[in-house]
């Protein structure tokens, strides 16, 4: 065979053994595009969104990967949207103090943030899961939400939780309904009351309490002026008589409208504080030669165990008497003859502590977190009888209150009261000033 033809036949050789492994390194670059393709599928399927980068897809899978980058980071982008709204929506939710809970179709709890779990008794973290009934047993609300998931739209109700502390909230449950769709669930919505509704009966009990105080005194003033006008003014002695208890009621109504008055000026805020130095020592004889006559009159005795060297305190001089006097007024009132109240100061770090002390009829320990309110009283028919209007505790601890201060009661039935007002100590600085100003104003004596 000629020379020629041979290179020929080798040169062709060659071509298809060039082409052969060509084509078998061209299906092994396509293999491997093909499977870090389908591996980027799979990250993109497990929630990684990182784009694939096309340059490493240079045949013809090469549009196919930069379609699916195009695709990664568009899906990338939106989940990230909607991720930041997710925990937006859910940090919103937990910090509300409402009560939210998702319920799905088959009324299990989907989400219950921290104010929903606390209101039912249950750990936020075991709600998420299991059904409503068995984290909520409380039949108005269960009705309620079962009424959402039905169609029925958006429920109404009241509900109250808790046995020892009970807690009322109102409840709306408003069905999830996709448009054109049954409600695949319901949003519970609890928003607690529980001081509304103690305002409110705070309310009714007052004007129920006012109208009975004055009803009395109002009867009594119209039965004895009809009987004066019906005849009995041309009998002296009956008139007379007749006219001191007309006084005597009007003088306890104009009592009861002062105290009323003074009540809602302290808690309306509009009452004002003149806060200076108070010296105790001075605040306890001035209240004590104020009802010396009284206890006198009823055979008490008042003594009183007050260091002289007491700090002053910080309040208003004439609001602070007012409390004093009602702590006397109340001791002398029940404490029976022969008896005695006491009157002690002492000093505390940052504080001087007042108590009276009697040996009266003592109080129930029941009765002992009531006394402070508004018309209670521990004997209301010698309170009355006395001329108290039930005020005198109310206003008193709303005095203490303002001045930053506290006042309780320790008692036992038969043994005796103690009553305690805890004052802030005025600022040692500011003191010596008003010691120095005081002792400037008091006149020289000549050597």
């Amino acid at each position: 065979m000629p020379v020629p033809n041979i290179l020929l036949w080798l040169l062709g050789i060659l071509v298809l053994v060039a082409a052969v492994v060509w084509r078998r390194q061209a299906d092994l670059r396509s293999r491997r595009e093909i499977e870090t393709l389908r591996q980027a599928i799979e990250r993109l399927g497990a929630g990684d969104f990182q784009p694939v980068a096309s340059f490493l897809f240079p045949s013809g899978v090469g549009p196919l990967a930069r379609a699916l980058a195009d695709a990664s980071a568009r899906l990338g982008a939106e989940f990230s949207r909607l991720s930041s709204e997710r925990d937006f929506s859910a940090a919103v939710l937990a910090g509300m103090t409402e009560g939210v809970a998702v319920v799905d179709a088959a009324e299990r709890i989907l989400f219950a943030n921290q104010a929903f779990a606390e209101a039912v008794g249950a750990l936020e973290a075991s709600a998420a899961g299991r059904p409503l009934l068995e984290v909520a047993r409380h039949s108005a609300l269960i009705a309620a939400a079962h009424a959402a998931l039905a169609g029925q739209g958006q429920m109404q109700a009241e509900v109250e939780f808790g046995t020892v502390r009970p807690r009322t909230f109102s409840l709306t449950a408003a069905p999830v309904t996709p448009q054109g769709r049954e409600a695949r669930g319901a949003v519970l919505v609890l928003h607690d009351v529980t001081e509304i509704r103690r305002l409110e009966r705070v309310r009714r009990d007052f004007v129920a309490n006012v109208s009975h105080e004055l009803r009395t005194p109002l009867t009594t003033i119209q039965g004895f002026a009809e009987t004066l006008l019906g005849g009995a003014l041309d009998d002296r002695n009956a008139n007379l008589k007749f006219l001191a208890i007309i006084r005597d009621h009007a003088a306890r109504l104009g009592r009861l409208t002062d105290d009323l008055l003074k009540l809602s000026a302290i808690e309306g805020g509009s009452m004002t504080f003149r806060l200076e130095p108070v010296s105790v020592p001075a605040l306890v004889d001035h209240c004590i030669e104020a009802v010396s006559l009284k206890a006198r009159a009823r055979g008490l005795e008042i003594s009183r165990e007050v260091p002289e060297n007491l700090p002053f305190v910080r309040g208003d001089s004439l609001r602070l008497e007012e409390v004093l006097k009602n702590l006397l007024e109340n001791a002398i009132q029940y404490t029976p003859p022969p008896g005695s109240i006491c009157v002690r100061a002492v000093a505390e770090p940052g504080a001087v502590v007042l108590c009276v002390e009697d040996t009266g009829i003592g109080i129930l320990s029941t009765e002992q977190e009531r006394i402070f309110e508004r018309f209670y009283r521990v004997d209301a028919a010698r309170s009355r009888e006395l001329g108290g209007t039930g005020l005198g505790l109310s206003i008193a601890k709303h005095i203490v209150e303002a001045h930053q201060g506290r006042l309780w009661v320790e008692s036992e039935l038969g043994h005796g009261s103690r009553f305690y007002v805890s004052l802030a100590v005025f600022p040692a600085e500011k003191e010596e000033e008003t010691m120095a100003r005081e002792a400037s104003r008091q006149p020289q004596t000549p050597a």
